[in-house]
């Protein structure tokens, strides 16, 4: 065995660490667990640009109080020398339903008391975006959320917001992961008991107030929206019945409160999945992007003759729609067509009420779909494409809001996070939950059903197709695979993707596009450095491929473009039969099929 994993891994059965942990460590020492002690030693646990997160158990390279503590312990130093009033503006933090949740939040509040710095903390499970209110609420110089999202159930994780309630963005995260990197895990962290932290007013439990104001400010922004489209919302002249699943998470929270908000409202809630279970025993995944984790409810919504399916992961700030097509059968929609659909349906509530800002922007990223600029050029609202993960759209809106230069109204990526309004910088799964109802009230009032709304769109700017496949390469193995796959495919570009000869290649990792028939360059400005490389064809395809910066994944987004001939039915059919030699092909060339 490696003797520097040996060594590390010695280190944690010493009395510093709690009895469970040294038995732990001890016991896959003595069996000689070579590949199980390599996995959890041979390096820390990365604290990224957005926090860290990895599986539950003892060791560097996991998620534990000790993790949990070194990073807190890191982020307590850097505000401390970055902010003179980080004591007394202090920190929230929030937390949701995931197992150790709640001991990885007390351990983060007990670091940053010992710090002097002040902790609000939410005493029980409450959605992420919550928490991105409640840093712009209170003014705090930093928020921390214990979770995860919709990984499976052996993960948990820990993500920093920044001062505006978004997630830390360049050049703060850099600095942050500096003062993390430099805490020695067993001699550097600061730690107070938690009742003491209390006794002394620096760690203070919050009540109910905040989420209230919070769930005004979602009514109000949905009254506002429905202004423009009250006319097509009531010849849905009925009560709208929805089904609404948790998926054991913080969503039941508050995601209730706020649709029963609405008039005309059905609700009904799963049963077993309402009850908040970091084991996730009802589903075999936490996500709504997979078609398996509303599976429950929509066998709940055919039995009640419900119109609409939400979901929301664990923390609430991912929603996922199913709704019924014709003949009463659920159909899940998928990120991009969500997205499309809502942008479509804000820009036209804004403009028929008067209610668009001057110089209006919709936000979304670069693997989610093209059809949002159609949609936004057609009233005539620009739109802006950042890297992956929300955080870069909260910095944008945050530059709108200094240089007073552009007024945002929608954010959204494929990967089911939505945002409307400013008063959270964070995805929000009940935000988005109430713009869902919302959609849905008005595709029946205007068209019948949501996807002859989405069949008009497609009528009226060309059918769409985007799909996303993931792969997990777990271990230093797998994370030696893909670093190898991604250098393969800059040294080694396609020429052609299922008979389309590629014609652009865009490297955010170098920010630069080749155009391949004259090998010219261009930069890519605007963006930082990332690890993505994207193919475009001739024919209307787009390949985007990324490790994930969250999961031990390498991960393919495909997009397809066909104007539509005949029947939307049909033109799907080929464009599905398209997807399929797109993938296939890709996937070989990469060694994964």
């Amino acid at each position: 065995m490696n003797e520097d994993i040996l060594k590390k891994a010695r280190q944690w059965t010493n009395p510093q660490f709690d009895e469970k942990t040294r038995n732990e460590i001890q016991g896959l020492i003595e069996r000689n667990d070579e590949k199980e002690l390599t996995d959890r030693f041979y390096k820390d646990l990365e604290f990224g640009t957005g926090g860290m997160r990895g599986i539950m158990s003892s060791g560097t390279n996991r998620m534990n109080i000790y993790t949990v503590g070194k990073a807190t312990q890191g982020l307590a130093d850097y505000l401390l020398d970055t902010y003179p009033d980080a004591r007394e503006r202090g920190v929230s933090i929030a937390y949701d339903s995931r197992n150790n949740s709640t001991d990885f939040s007390r351990e983060a509040a007990r670091v940053l008391a010992a710090c002097g710095i002040r902790v609000f903390i939410f005493p029980e499970m409450r959605p992420t975006p919550l928490l991105s209110f409640t840093v712009r609420h209170l003014g705090n110089r930093a928020g921390i959320v214990i979770t995860a999202s919709h990984n499976p159930k052996e993960y948990n994780g820990y993500k920093v917001y920044s001062p505006d309630g978004a997630q830390v963005t360049p050049p703060a995260d850099g600095r942050i992961v500096e003062y993390v990197n430099k805490v020695d895990i067993i001699r550097d962290i600061k730690r107070m008991k938690y009742k003491e932290g209390k006794s002394q007013g620096l760690i203070v439990e919050l009540d109910t107030s905040i989420e209230n104001i919070y769930l005004d400010k979602v009514s109000e922004f949905a009254k506002n929206l429905e202004i423009g489209i009250e006319k097509e919302l009531a010849k849905a002249d009925r009560d709208i019945k929805i089904v609404y699943t948790p998926l054991h998470g913080a969503g039941i929270t508050l995601v209730p409160k706020a649709l029963e908000k609405i008039k005309g409202v059905v609700l009904l809630c799963e049963k077993e999945q309402s009850v908040p279970d970091g084991n996730f025993p009802t589903t075999p995944s936490p996500n709504p992007e997979e078609a398996s984790a509303l599976s429950r409810a929509i066998s709940y919504a055919k039995m009640e003759n419900a119109d609409m399916v939400i979901a929301t992961d664990p923390d609430c700030d991912r929603m996922g729609l199913a709704v019924p097509d014709e003949n009463g059968n659920f159909i899940p929609l998928n990120g991009n067509q969500i997205g499309c659909l809502l942008s479509y349906l804000i820009a036209l509530a804004y403009k028929k009420s008067g209610q668009m800002p001057a110089n209006p922007v919709i936000i979304s990223t670069i693997v989610s779909t093209e059809l949002v600029a159609e949609i936004a050029g057609t009233y005539g609202i620009d739109v802006l494409n950042v890297l992956t993960g929300f955080k870069y759209i909260g910095e944008k809106m945050h530059g709108f809001e200094k240089q007073g230069d552009r007024n945002f109204i929608f954010g959204f990526e494929e990967s089911y996070g939505y945002l409307a309004d400013t008063f959270v910088r964070d995805k929000d799964g009940v935000i988005a939950s109430l713009l869902a109802l919302i959609l849905v009230k008005y595709s029946i009032g205007e068209y019948g059903s949501v996807l002859a709304f989405l069949s008009f769109l497609f009528r009226k700017y060309g059918m769409y197709m985007e799909y996303q496949k993931s792969f997990a390469l777990k271990g230093a193995e797998g994370a030696q695979k893909i670093k190898a796959l991604m250098q393969d495919l800059r040294e080694n570009p396609p020429d052609s993707i299922a008979g389309g000869k590629v014609t652009v290649i865009k490297d955010y990792l170098f920010k630069k596009v080749t155009r391949c028939d004259d090998d010219s360059e261009e930069v890519i400005d605007g963006l930082p450095e990332s690890n993505v490389i994207q193919f475009y064809t001739d024919d209307n395809i787009k390949v985007s491929v990324r490790p994930s910066g969250t999961e031990p994944k390498i991960k393919f987004y495909f997009a397809l473009k066909m104007p539509v001939s005949g029947s939307t039915e049909e033109t799907n059919s080929l464009l599905k039969e398209k997807a399929v030699r797109v993938s296939n092909e890709v996937f070989r060339r990469c060694g994964l099929l």
